[in-house]
């Protein structure tokens, strides 16, 4: 599921710039939602394997090597000269991955342009040993209290918007107002480990999810479409992709047989990250390939960058990704292994102790 996110948003960024696609670029018009949803899975995972008892500073450290390497290395590679002339007013922002806080979308997509959602994960994690607590303690109802957060996060952001239209465009990178989908991973996550069964199977959540982004693709059209409504159009996606996450967890902690258990798409999972930070690199370095004017051309096309986009992915996953992570760890990290799942332990669910009342619902 990683994977098809961040493949999502990679054809959203091909539909941008690959003039031939016409019609059939414009179903991936709402591929940003892809980010949606590795904002929600972040909030799932991270709860359901949180440990009430590590510390703060653990975590830190997981989670910096997790995705610092690979942002540095991203950041590294805009300075050089063919990449173009980078921001460099932005830089102690890009390293401090803060950048998204600006309202200045030029501050916000300098050097590694998708980095600002690593810079909402940065915030999330800083927020994370705090708010788990404070959700575990205080929250009876966790479904209830996600409802109720995403509507008041509607009134917010609509509230907002009428006061200045532009700041409609900072919500959508706001990191203290993305937060809500997060929040809302954790939520689900939360009400699962306390019994909690998913009513829908999984391909029934997964046609929840189509219908969803068909709708988030189409309303624009129907109202007309404006840049500042993405943050709103983003929101309506966490229902469905909840329920497609929670759907999909309950089968591996029931341990029932599903296709997305392969071990190809397992290592195409793990790939994810790398998937996501290299495709506009990737995809600056073989327009050429994208210049074709007919349809049957640009699919081509496109297709061909993105085996390149995997290609890499794979190379810097090997290279750069899991090493730099394995070493920032620490050999002491007990939650490393060669495994395929415990590779990347926050991206994976495993049955802890004291959750078998899930499994033997």
């Amino acid at each position: 599921m990683r994977f098809a996110a961040a493949l999502l948003v990679v054809v959203f960024h091909l539909s941008a710039v690959a003039p031939g696609l016409g019609d059939v670029g414009r179903l991936a018009a709402a591929g940003y939602v892809g980010v949606t949803f590795f904002f929600v899975l972040s909030g799932f995972v991270l709860t359901y394997s949180w440990d009430i008892d590590a510390t703060a500073a653990r975590f830190y450290r997981r989670r910096f090597a997790r995705i610092y390497p690979m942002h540095l290395l991203f950041v590294a590679l805009a300075m050089l000269p063919w990449t173009g002339a980078p921001n460099w007013g932005a830089l102690p922002a890009n390293l401090t991955l803060v950048q998204a806080w600006s309202p200045d979308d030029a501050v916000v997509r300098s050097f590694s342009g998708v980095s600002w959602s690593l810079s909402c994960e940065f915030f999330f994690y800083a927020a994370f040993p705090f708010l788990v607590r404070l959700l575990w303690l205080r929250v009876r109802r966790p479904l209830v209290v996600g409802g109720v957060s995403i509507g008041l996060a509607y009134v917010v952001g609509v509230a907002v918007q009428r006061h200045d239209p532009e700041w409609g465009a900072w919500l959508f990178h706001l990191p203290a107002f993305r937060m809500v989908e997060f929040v809302a991973g954790s939520l689900a996550a939360m009400a699962l480990t306390r019994g909690w069964v998913p009513r829908l199977r999984v391909r029934w959540a997964a046609v929840f999810v189509v219908v969803s982004y068909l709708g988030v693709l189409l309303l624009p059209v129907a109202i007309g479409y404006r840049f500042e409504d993405r943050w709103a159009l983003s929101l309506a996606m966490v229902p469905s992709l909840v329920m497609l996450i929670a759907a999909n967890a309950r089968v591996d902690l029931v341990g029932a047989p599903s296709p997305l258990q392969g071990r190809t798409l397992v290592s195409l999972g793990q790939w994810s990250f790398c998937v996501y930070m290299a495709h506009p690199l990737v995809m600056g370095l073989t327009q050429p390939l994208l210049a074709s004017r007919g349809v049957y051309g640009s699919l081509l096309g496109c297709a061909l960058v993105i085996l390149a986009v995997v290609g890499v992915s794979f190379a810097l996953h090997v290279l750069v990704e899991r090493p730099f992570e394995r070493r920032l760890r620490g050999s002491g990290d007990s939650r490393l292994s060669g495994s395929a799942i415990e590779d990347a332990p926050e991206e994976s669910l495993s049955l802890a102790p004291g959750r078998s009342a899930i499994a033997s619902s």
